[in-house]
């Protein structure tokens, strides 16, 4: 992603996000009922479910917008966003979480979620180093 403009407004999002989480992370249940000032989503609660029915609303928008000026994603670049996705719902699994239960397992012998959080960010850099170094070497396999 090389275009500045589009690297900007990822930026943005992503600020957004965290401006997001950092300020309503701890929200508690009956913080849902409070009144808002807006007409169509009068409580907390339905503000609170707009975050994610708004940016699905208007991904749909954009891939559609993309596809009719003729940018529609490569193959190379679903499959990243599918990988985007993926990340998505693990940083919602993040939400939340607590230092102290870092190292908590959920069963005996089971991983605690310090271990599958160094487990998929050291996967995520292997990864991303096992395709640099096929770039760098170019040899085709015929059959995937």
């Amino acid at each position: 992603m090389a275009d500045t403009q589009v690297q900007d407004y990822v930026a943005q999002m992503a600020a957004a996000q965290q401006q997001v989480l950092d300020a309503l992370t701890d929200l508690e249940r009956s913080d849902m009922r409070f009144k808002t000032e807006q007409w169509r989503w009068n409580t907390v609660r339905r503000v609170l479910l707009r975050f994610g029915d708004h940016v699905r609303e208007h991904t749909t928008q954009l891939i559609e917008a993309r596809e009719a000026a003729g940018a529609a994603q490569t193959m190379p670049q679903r499959i990243l966003a599918q990988a985007m996705e993926a990340y998505g719902y693990w940083m919602g699994a993040m939400v939340g979480l607590c230092d102290e239960d870092l190292d908590k397992s959920p069963a005996p012998g089971e991983w605690t979620p310090r271990q599958v959080l160094e487990h998929v960010i050291s996967s995520q850099i292997g990864y991303l180093e096992t395709i640099r170094n096929a770039q760098e070497t170019r040899e085709v396999v015929e059959k995937d």
